[in-house]
């Protein structure tokens, strides 16, 4: 909904009272309180604008991150990136209701993969359920007029200096396509893997309140523009670190994976799935179970299944499936089971129907090193095991 009584040169759109609801739920995964109250004014920002950006004048319009990702980005920074064909949007929401500069993140400034071509100054006002497009400017102009302040580490722009009519914006694309947006940004270096993994244990202390100023900018920017270090630091920083594989055959288990045995005491209790499972297995995999709460329908249960087997040419056969637990006999229909990589795209995923007692993911093989994530997804409900073999 657009507000007609607004000023036009402004965009003023309604909050949906059920996007604020999603937005809220899904920023409760991040532990920093500050941290998930910037999830939720970027959800809710990017959830109000994106339909209407799509349905007025960018039909192919798309958040440059995925859903996944996301979260490890606004767990440390502020804004939004939405990709317009070869051009880019950058949200920058805010609850400030003075509107006296817009501040842009470095990331968003600095980083050659993230840098946008249009960067837009939103404040979202909560209790109002709106949110009002109030000024934009373009990447060179950051650049050039604003100013860097190396205590936040932003780019700031007074309000005179920003495009105040949304609608210029829109008219200098079509008129002026091969306008020079964007201002000449510098390569960041490139981080040995070995300095990577020790900046992601480092910047993953949860206490520490704002990771991004924790370290010189070059290589913080070098390690949050690459996604799998960067969901490895996020993971580390809720407390998630991986389950490692490898250490599965030598009988050192994490806290939470289980026997068969010491899940169900009485083997008469296994699901006829759990039993053709564990007479299938050999005697040299390694078999381990844990217990998740789907939390719906009516506080249904399931046990998500690893096993392990070691092949001849050093790698490791992986085999997962998911089954029902206690009284019931069936997985919730449209359960699902997804293979995710170490940046978050879709390997595998399969999905529960009506009366199905167990789902799996096609086996796979790997050699040591190799990360990967099992999501499993039920309504809003979605559960993420990580895992490094």
């Amino acid at each position: 909904m657009t507000f007609l009584f607004a000023d036009p040169a402004e965009l003023w759109l309604e909050i949906a009272p059920n996007l604020q609801v999603r937005a809220w739920q899904n920023s409760q995964m991040l532990l920093h309180p500050n941290s998930a109250w910037r999830a939720y004014l970027n959800q809710v920002c990017l959830d109000a604008f994106l339909p209407w950006l799509q349905a007025e004048y960018a039909p192919q319009a798309r958040p440059l991150h995925s859903t996944a990702a996301r979260p490890s980005i606004w767990d440390a920074t502020n804004g939004t990136a939405i990709a317009m064909g070869e051009k880019r949007l950058v949200l920058i929401p805010t609850e400030a209701i003075d509107g006296d500069e817009l501040r842009v993140p470095q990331e968003w400034a600095d980083i050659p993969e993230w840098v946008g071509d249009y960067y837009l100054a939103v404040q979202v006002d909560p209790d109002e359920r709106c949110l009002r497009v109030w000024g934009w400017t373009t990447h060179d102009r950051l650049k050039v007029r604003g100013t860097y302040d190396p205590r936040d580490r932003t780019y700031c722009l007074a309000a005179e200096d920003l495009s105040l009519d949304l609608n210029a914006l829109w008219v200098a694309q079509q008129l002026c396509p091969d306008e020079v947006t964007r201002a000449e940004v510098k390569a960041l270096p490139e981080l040995p893997v070995a300095q990577a993994e020790n900046l992601i244990q480092r910047l993953g202390n949860c206490a520490i309140a704002s990771p991004r100023q924790e370290i010189p900018f070059p290589l913080w920017g070098a390690l949050t523009s690459n996604d799998a270090w960067r969901q490895q630091w996020f993971q580390y920083r809720q407390g998630r670190s991986p389950v490692r594989l490898g250490q599965w055959f030598e009988r050192l288990f994490e806290t939470g994976w289980q026997s068969l045995d010491a899940l169900f005491p009485n083997s008469k209790a296994f699901a006829p799935s759990f039993r053709r499972t564990s007479e299938r297995g050999s005697d040299a995999s390694v078999k381990r179970v844990k217990l998740l709460d789907l939390g719906s329908p009516e506080e249904a249960t399931a046990v998500l299944l690893v096993e392990l087997g070691e092949e001849p040419d050093g790698r490791t056969n992986v085999r997962i499936q998911l089954h029902p637990h206690g009284d019931w006999n069936y997985l919730p229909p449209k359960l699902q089971l997804t293979l995710l990589s170490e940046t978050d795209k879709t390997l595998r995923s399969v999905e529960s129907r009506s009366q199905d007692n167990f789902i799996q993911l096609p086996p796979f093989k790997c050699l040591p090193g190799f990360r990967f994530d099992v999501r499993v997804t039920l309504d809003e409900r979605s559960i993420t095991e990580s895992f490094l073999v």
